[in-house]
């Protein structure tokens, strides 16, 4: 008898913070040394003159609002160590994605 293992789908996640000070190529570097230590899929970077810090990476999740929960988690982890606010929040399927965006 074999067994079968229940698929998870993978979702991208996504969040956007923007910091309280200018972000440069050292922040985003320092950043994405201790965000997510073993994730190999974890891109941070930044926006061009720009106090807007970004990170992605891929995750398996139940649906649609697990994968969201988990970019807002990804969003903290910035905000931990960088601060400022996060902006936005998302979570990408092949077919479908859902947003948070804060009311600032």
């Amino acid at each position: 008898m074999t067994r079968q293992t229940r698929h998870v789908p993978t979702y991208t996640v996504y969040a956007v913070l923007r910091a309280t000070t200018a972000v440069d190529d050292a922040t985003v570097e320092t950043v994405a040394a201790g965000l997510r230590p073993g994730d190999e899929e974890l891109r941070v970077w930044r926006e061009p003159d720009r106090a807007a810090l970004r990170a992605s990476t891929e995750c398996e999740a139940a649906d649609l609002e697990a994968a969201l929960e988990l970019a807002h988690a990804l969003g903290e982890d910035l905000r931990e160590r960088c601060p400022g606010d996060v902006l936005e929040a998302a979570a990408l399927s092949d077919d479908d994605s859902l947003v948070w965006r804060a009311w600032l």
